[in-house]
């Protein structure tokens, strides 16, 4: 919570100043700033300082400085690369961020275990300040025409006119609907049935639930690989509806699977084995709906308001999270947790197929040039 409310807060604000300043130096400036407080909390871990509430207190700074960060890095891909590139640019950005989420814990597992956090703290902080200078030879000059000046009508302004946008556009408007609703089923199933499932009620061990969580991201990571291979020109409509019919179709299987009848039949890790394989295809499939997605908001979106935009957009997607998981826990406790999985299986599919014939009308491929 410390995490995430900061900086859902911040995002919006975020998003204005990343459409009203030079979105490259707010990318610098944030990392220094961040690699400068991380190794200011190594400094007190090596001199025996370091305290739980000074933990939550820097935990509140950074959030709100990867907002600043996100808000900037988000609107910015589509002023760097060809608009024939936007498709191979951000699958590549997205492999490389899913790359760096399964070696990110691994890495920082054995730092911790074999020179403590004190090392964690200091080479993270290191790392921060290694991406500031490296970001200083992007080639980039503002683009967006918005007046610097800013003050708090402003902001307010900025964001009112965000939602607006996004709300008046029946493009924007479905997918975001439709996409709040799979974020609000497949948040809860991910943070809390699926650690509740296969640790508690299937009885994986610690090594092999951590690595099923890999999967996922692998998943991820695999899928934005075969998209800027192979897929970088091809049409984002019917990638998206591939991906998400595909993980329609993964999300059943893994709900009949796991019905007590079926699944008992199995060793623990020949299941372990099958829900892998499926976490790795739903994982691939999810980057065929995910990218597309970002590709064809950057291309609608005008690069004046992009940086607001994508911020409000990124707020909206996360506030059924929190909802959906306090009713997940509520749920657990009084259900099977098989019938949970059918249950969530089919309200996606519903989901999915109230918005089908909608996604059907979208121009996938506009123009940057006809915005």
């Amino acid at each position: 919570m410390i995490s995430m409310i900061p900086a859902l807060l911040m995002a919006p604000f975020a998003g204005v100043l990343g459409d009203r300043f030079n979105r490259r130096n707010i990318m610098v400036i944030m990392d220094y700033a961040r690699g400068l407080l991380i190794l200011f909390l190594a400094y007190l871990t090596f001199t025996n300082n370091i305290t739980l509430s000074i933990l939550f207190g820097m935990q509140v700074i950074i959030s709100l400085l990867d907002s600043l960060f996100g808000a900037a890095t988000s609107a910015m891909i589509p002023d760097l690369v060809p608009e024939k590139d936007l498709m191979k640019a951000v699958s590549t950005t997205e492999s490389a961020s899913s790359a760096a989420m399964i070696v990110g814990p691994v890495l920082g597992g054995v730092i911790y275990g074999l020179l403590g956090m004190k090392w964690v703290f200091l080479l993270n902080g290191i790392s921060f300040i290694l991406s500031g200078f490296s970001e200083m030879f992007i080639k980039y000059n503002k683009t967006s025409k918005l007046d610097s000046k800013i003050n708090t009508k402003i902001i307010f302004e900025d964001i009112k006119d965000s939602i607006k946008y996004i709300f008046e556009n029946d493009v924007l408007r479905n997918l975001m609907i439709m996409a709040i609703f799979l974020n609000f089923l497949f948040n809860p199933m991910f943070v809390v049935l699926f650690p509740y499932t296969f640790r508690e009620v299937i009885g994986f061990s610690p090594q092999q639930y951590g690595l099923l969580e890999t999967m996922w991201t692998l998943g991820i990571m695999i899928g934005n690989i075969i998209l800027g291979v192979f897929f970088s020109n091809s049409e984002n409509k019917k990638l998206m509806k591939n991906g998400i019919y595909g993980m329609v179709g993964m999300n059943l299987l893994l709900s009949i699977f796991l019905v007590p009848q079926i699944r008992n039949n199995f060793t623990i890790w020949k299941i372990f084995l099958i829900v892998g394989t499926i976490i790795i295809i739903m994982g691939l499939t999810n980057a065929f709906v995910n990218t597309p997605i970002s590709v064809f908001f950057q291309r609608i979106i005008p690069n004046e308001k992009r940086s607001k935009i994508f911020s409000v957009i990124g707020v909206l997607f996360q506030a059924a999270t929190p909802i959906g998981m306090a009713l997940m826990g509520f749920l657990v406790d009084r259900y099977e947790v098989h019938i949970l999985f059918i249950i969530l299986a089919i309200l996606v599919l519903l989901d999915v197929l109230i918005f089908s014939k909608k996604l059907d009308n979208i121009d996938f491929n506009p123009s940057l040039e006809n915005e």
